[in-house]
């Protein structure tokens, strides 16, 4: 089974078990495989440091008695075996080597200050190669060491040595040896594997425990959402998500609660959308069938009014269908824009005017305010925000109070010029603002025929609006009426 279809519960047991393995991996290889690797290394690092330390003593007081107490403290604390010659001449030194040497084999400790110059060191293994590596040369030894003059000592055990050329201040070259014997590591390896074979044990079973325990409390919450989850699917939407166990599973509780509770409303906004639309498609053709019918069948009924019924509900349908392609061109994004710079000041206040004209014999008022005298232009489609404003205003008609006011208002904002449209009808709750703009949107009422319009005029203006990507909104209180508006920035004339 491929890893990427495997069950979540699955994935996560085997990540964890794949970590601990890879830990276990890691602590045999570290301390088994590369200890003797790492143990000279850190070995190494200590004895140049001790050079370090040696070399500055030298530098300072090697006449001093000082010296010979740090380089003894020095041997005592650090195992060390330290040798320090002066610059000699060309007197062979083989026996005081071969001497010194095999003192410094028997037990770790100060090989000697020697200053007599009938020592020599320039024959050297370590000096030569500390000449030609900017003073300083490590050399690792085994079975056996050389030393100057071509003499080799014996040994039984392996060491490191660090060799480095000292010059004083009056010049004065001096030759450092430090030599550390390095304890053989096999009897610790020995002992590490059986520990580790234990602890490998103990720890795969641990692992093995713990990912079965993480995998289930992970995984089986996101079961619990999947299960309910699928009623989703066959439409049931009165299940609730309650899922706990960690702070993502809780978001995602609320978040999908939160879905079904949308999802619910939109699914009770298709019923009432298909039964409106059946509702205002049927009447008129009801309307239609049957006067055409009284037409044809009932003699006299061939009248102008008759006739006039018959093309107002054809009208009205024409609308109707009009409306819904319209609304579906723009959700879609089929509708294209056709930009332009015109005068929103200008069309606004034609549009009032029709209205008023139109509405005025009803006893309702349209009344435009203009806070600037100039008129604003703007750049966007005419024609669309034409639509806008018919929509809007023929919505405010609709739901204004008994008083029969409209007021529309533009207000200008540095750079930004604001429509707003306020009607003084029952206003709406803010928590049912967000769903006006949606098709056929009621206030708890039951559908009626519209008298003027499809039904659809707000959704219409929302797609437009967003169209043009414009700030568009609602201020309403319960009682107090609804102001629409929309913003669009200003254009130099």
């Amino acid at each position: 089974m491929k890893l990427k279809k495997m069950k979540l519960r699955t994935k996560v047991f085997a990540y964890i078990l794949i970590f601990a393995m890879i830990i276990i991996a890691l602590l045999w290889v570290f301390q088994i495989v590369f200890l003797d690797d790492f143990y000279k290394m850190i070995k190494t690092r200590q004895i140049q440091s001790t050079v370090d330390e040696i070399a500055d003593h030298i530098q300072d007081n090697v006449e001093s008695n000082e010296m010979e107490s740090f380089l003894y403290s020095t041997v005592i604390n650090g195992e060390y075996c330290i040798q320090v010659w002066e610059k000699d001449s060309e007197a062979n030194g083989k026996e005081y080597y071969t001497r010194l040497y095999q003192d410094v084999l028997t037990n770790p400790g100060i090989c000697g200050y020697q200053n007599d110059t009938s020592i020599s060191v320039e024959d050297h293994d370590l000096y030569m190669q500390a000449s030609e590596n900017d003073g300083e040369a490590t050399m690792s030894s085994s079975n056996s060491i050389s030393l100057p003059s071509g003499v080799k000592i014996k040994n039984d055990f392996d060491g490191i040595t660090v060799g480095r050329i000292i010059y004083t201040e009056d010049d004065t070259k001096y030759f450092l040896i430090v030599n550390s014997r390095i304890s053989p590591v096999n009897e610790t390896v020995d002992t590490l594997v059986q520990q580790l074979g234990i602890i490998t044990t103990v720890l795969l079973l641990l692992a093995f425990a713990i990912a079965l325990i993480i995998a289930n409390n992970v995984s089986r919450p996101i079961q619990k959402i999947t299960a309910k989850a699928r009623h989703l699917g066959k439409g049931d939407f009165d299940i609730h998500f309650d899922g706990k166990g960690y702070l993502e599973i809780e978001e995602l509780n609320d978040t999908l609660n939160y879905a079904v509770q949308e999802l619910g409303k939109v699914e009770n906004l298709r019923n009432e959308l298909i039964a409106n639309m059946s509702h205002d498609l049927r009447t008129p053709l009801t309307m239609i069938t049957g006067y055409s019918e009284a037409i044809r069948d009932l003699p006299g009924e061939d009248t102008k009014e008759n006739i006039q019924i018959i093309i107002d509900e054809c009208t009205r349908l024409t609308n109707l269908v009009n409306s819904i392609l319209d609304l579906s061109k723009i959700q879609s994004r089929v509708e294209e824009l056709k930009t332009e710079k015109f005068n929103l000041s200008e069309q606004v206040r034609t549009i009032c005017e029709r209205f008023d004209t139109l509405l005025k014999k009803d006893g309702y008022e349209i009344q435009y305010i203009q806070d600037t005298e100039e008129d604003v232009y703007v750049e966007a489609d005419q024609e669309k925000i034409s639509q806008v404003i018919y929509n809007i205003i023929g919505n405010a008609v609709h739901y204004t109070g008994e008083d029969k006011k409209i007021y529309v208002r533009q207000t200008c904002m540095n750079d930004i010029v604001r429509i707003e449209i306020e009607d003084t009808g029952k206003g709406i709750k803010e928590e049912d603002i967000p769903y006006v703009w949606d098709r056929y949107y009621k206030l708890k009422t039951n559908h009626k025929r519209q008298e003027l319009g499809t039904g659809l005029g707000l959704s219409i203006v929302r797609g437009i609006l967003e169209l043009h990507a414009v700030r568009y909104g609602i201020i309403s209180e319960k009682g107090k009426g609804a102001n629409f508006y929309f913003e669009f920035p200003k254009v130099k004339e």
